[in-house]
């Protein structure tokens, strides 16, 4: 969603109709019909290859992210950059060896914390309860050939 709300251009590749389907009517309802235009969604699965290329960007939020890394070479424009959601640091690990045999540069990871805060007039502290971590996100460039 905030790709296409910043006027970005996407494919998407989804296993099932339904989710198809239902992401579509997420984009119509949160981004109206003029976002369906820029959202082009396939019934396809990535880890078989990719029919498209030439991206700028590849997001992928998959269970085994690692074995699309190989397809990811003839989709992704030389110097474009890979984005890769893991819910576990084991996944982080597969995916970050697939980009360094791929050629990847640049490959950083990050763990996305999530942390409330309780604010009643001065008393300003964080939740007593915290999510321990959300997930991991690792982002790394293809080096031109």
């Amino acid at each position: 969603m905030a790709m296409l709300r910043a006027g970005a251009s996407i494919v998407g590749y989804e296993l099932r109709d339904d989710f198809a389907a239902r992401a579509a009517k997420n984009v119509t309802e949160f981004l109206g019909p003029e976002a369906v235009e820029r959202y082009d969604i396939h019934i396809r699965d990535s880890y078989q290859g990719l029919d498209h290329g030439d991206f700028d960007r590849i997001v992928l939020d998959l269970p085994e992210p690692w074995q699309v890394v190989p397809h990811v070479l003839d989709g992704l424009r030389p110097g474009g950059i890979l984005v890769s959601y893991s819910p576990s640091i084991t996944q982080v690990i597969k995916v970050r060896h697939a980009l360094d045999r791929a050629g990847f540069s640049e490959a950083s990871t990050t763990e996305v914390l999530n942390r409330g805060w309780h604010i009643d007039g001065a008393a300003v502290r964080p939740d007593h309860r915290m999510v321990a971590h959300t997930g991991f996100l690792t982002r790394a460039r293809l080096l031109a050939s």
